[in-house]
């Protein structure tokens, strides 16, 4: 057998990583790169003398070739820092590193892993699992860093596929008895929880005897993502120790599910423990003030970012972008600007998080200024962008401009999807246009779904159409049985044509299945505080002096021609006294009594409500800011009110 020029044996392991750690940062010029290429023995020999250059395909394959031919290739820490290069080239990739790593005689668990991490990251999580399996049955043995791979591949892809290779790997990793190790239980944990396996997860913690903080902190992360955050709760009380990423789970959690009161109210005693919160806590925390519309607490924590120079100056674009969506949800949409111009690099996210702010305050013509402006930037629109502009024309009443933006999505290589069917329909819908409407979603690709058939069944509401809407109304209550506003949509369409026989039938119908309407709340900030009213309730410690105002307010609006629209009125009551009474007591009308007393003279007023705005509500809050001299800012389920001097500025068009 011939000898190789220069033998793997007598090339030591440090001088062979030095050389390639040295080959793969360096640079040297072409024309010394073609005799090193020939002369691989001779850059083991000289250190110095580098390869990172070689990107090219052309290079790769001629250095293998010297490899072959020096004998290189068999010594397995070469073969495999000479694969962890080829995956690393922009030219060669994973299937020329497959051939070679095929070619192996006895790769070590090194290379294993490197071609096994190569896997996932390119995009076959499948393969990696069987590359273990393929793994056993060579003889090698897997180490923590393997199992841990395996784990890092089932919860990148979360699908079904992912969920059975994640149970094969949990059973080989029990098997090994590597489970012992809490780094690897922990990957467990994140696994399950990621893929919403919570028992599995629950399973393993208890079970588990040496949990540490990123246990629990796993733990309680996974069942506050899940919308489960009673139990997210209960874990976080209990924990032993809790560091910022404790806090930042648990506010996350009741961010997600809505509960944006009780995120605050844990922020402000992560505050009281001394816990400066990071990047994360505060976009998540910024979340919560818009939607709860606490903008008091919003400024104090734009103020914090300043500060302490995190980014409000535009250098941390994920910040600002926060910062901008809270400003528009909060009704100040000129701090939302001023934010948004700061940032010189802008992002199509915070391009969008603006659009969409202007479109929700009925701002049409500037929104589509500012979109202008994003297209002369360079900058390409995505899906989330049209949505956002067509929103803007749709509360704006600019049906032509509307149009011409739908026709125009396919230029910009945007296919536009259900939602923006939706969109078009909700434009046209919202102007009188049912009947196209209603063509827009029979004709669309794909099968319109419960969204869509809901925008233009409250068009039918809006404009009368009492035949369509009926249909619509119908076809609803079919695709989402167990949704309770579907049944109310129905029924208060019925009570608007005064068909109250078939809208008690209908409300009935929802008492039979256990389904209650969706209690009117509104959300009002004072003193730092979010105070929540629900229509008709006397809960609050100053119920009292409310509802005494309530009675007030209504005397002198009556003198200036306020009189109660109860056309609206779902339920089918003796009298229009009994109606009046009841429609008195919406939730906005508790928050603007409440506020009245409260909130000092010259102060705006900010509300944020969980449904639409009915129309007696709606010329109620005018009147109110006429007589009474106060600005008044609603953002209801659909979009911004502000009312000023008796007027608002939807323009009675919502």
């Amino acid at each position: 057998m011939q000898t190789p020029l220069l033998s793997p044996k007598r090339i030591s392991f440090h001088r062979f990583n030095l050389t390639f750690s040295i080959l793969f940062s360096s640079s040297s010029s072409s024309s010394s790169s073609s005799y090193l290429l020939s002369k691989p023995q001779f850059i083991l020999q000289n250190p110095g003398l580098l390869l990172h250059q070689f990107q090219h395909l052309h290079d790769l394959r001629i250095l293998h070739c010297n490899l072959i031919t020096s004998g290189l290739i068999h010594d397995t820490f070469a073969a495999s820092r000479f694969i962890q290069f080829l995956l690393r080239s922009s030219t060669a990739g994973l299937h020329y590193a497959s051939a070679i790593f095929s070619s192996l005689r006895h790769p070590d668990v090194f290379t294993w892993n490197t071609v096994i991490a190569a896997h996932i990251e390119l995009g076959s999580p499948n393969s990696a699992v069987t590359l273990y399996f393929s793994m056993r049955s060579s003889g090698s043995l897997p180490n923590l860093y393997t199992f841990a791979l395996l784990v890092k591949s089932c919860r990148k892809y979360r699908d079904a596929d992912s969920v059975k290779q994640g149970m094969k790997v949990h059973g080989q990793v029990m098997k090994n008895g590597a489970i012992d190790f809490l780094v690897v239980k922990n990957s467990f944990l994140s696994m399950y929880c990621d893929m919403r396996m919570l028992n599995d997860a629950r399973l393993l913690f208890d079970e588990s005897c040496d949990l540490d903080l990123i246990s629990w902190n796993v733990i309680v992360s996974g069942y506050g993502k899940s919308g489960d955050v009673k139990t997210a709760r209960h874990l976080f009380d209990e924990m032993p120790e809790r560091n910022l990423v404790s806090w930042s789970a648990m506010i996350d959690g009741y961010v997600r599910s809505g509960d944006c009161v009780e995120a605050l109210r844990l922020f402000n005693r992560l505050q009281c423990e001394g816990i400066r919160p990071d990047v994360i806590t505060l976009v998540s925390i910024l979340k919560a003030c818009g939607h709860s519309g606490a903008i008091r607490q919003g400024w104090w924590i734009h103020l914090y970012i300043e500060r302490n120079k995190l980014g409000s100056n535009g250098n941390n674009i994920i910040l600002c972008t926060a910062l901008v969506d809270m400003f528009c949800r909060c009704g100040c949409i000129d701090a939302a600007f001023d934010v948004f111009n700061r940032v010189s690099n802008k992002d199509i996210v915070l391009w969008n998080a603006m659009i969409g702010g202007l479109a929700m305050h009925g701002h049409g013509h500037h929104a589509l200024e500012l979109f202008g402006r994003m297209m002369e930037a360079g900058m390409v629109p995505n899906e989330s962008t049209y949505i956002g502009v067509m929103c803007a024309c749709t509360h704006a009443g600019m049906v032509d401009e509307g149009i011409e933006i739908f026709e125009s999505m396919k230029t910009h290589g945007v296919e536009p999807q259900k939602e923006h069917y939706g969109c078009l329909a909700d434009l046209m819908g919202r102007a009188g246009r049912i009947c196209k409407a209603e063509e827009v979603l029979l004709s669309m690709p794909m099968e319109p779904q419960a969204e869509q058939w809901g925008a233009l069944m409250s068009a039918c509401r809006m404009h009368n159409e009492f035949d369509i809407g009926v249909r619509v109304g119908k076809h609803l209550i079919e695709l989402e049985p167990h949704d309770a506003g579907r049944y109310v949509m129905l029924a208060n369409l019925y009570a608007k044509s005064g068909r109250w026989k078939e809208a008690m039938a209908v409300r009935r119908e929802m008492e039979e299945k256990g389904m209650k309407k969706e209690a009117g709340c509104s959300l009002i900030e004072w003193n730092g505080i979010v105070e929540e009213f629900v229509a008709g309730d006397w809960s609050h410690q100053q119920s009292k002096r409310i509802y005494e105002m309530i009675g007030e307010m209504e005397r002198r609006l009556e003198m200036v021609g306020y009189v109660k629209d109860t056309s609206q009125m779902l339920i089918d009551m003796d009298g229009e006294e009994e109606k009046g009474v009841a429609i008195s007591y919406h939730s906005e009308k508790i928050a603007i009594a409440f506020a009245i007393l409260n909130i000092g003279e010259g102060m705006t007023i900010r509300i944020v409500k969980n449904l639409r705005v009915c129309k007696d509500c709606h010329n109620y809050t005018k009147l109110v800011s006429k007589v009474y001299q106060r600005e008044i800012i609603v953002r209801d389920r659909n979009r911004f009110h502000h009312f000023k001097e008796g007027f608002c500025s939807c323009k009675d068009y919502w």
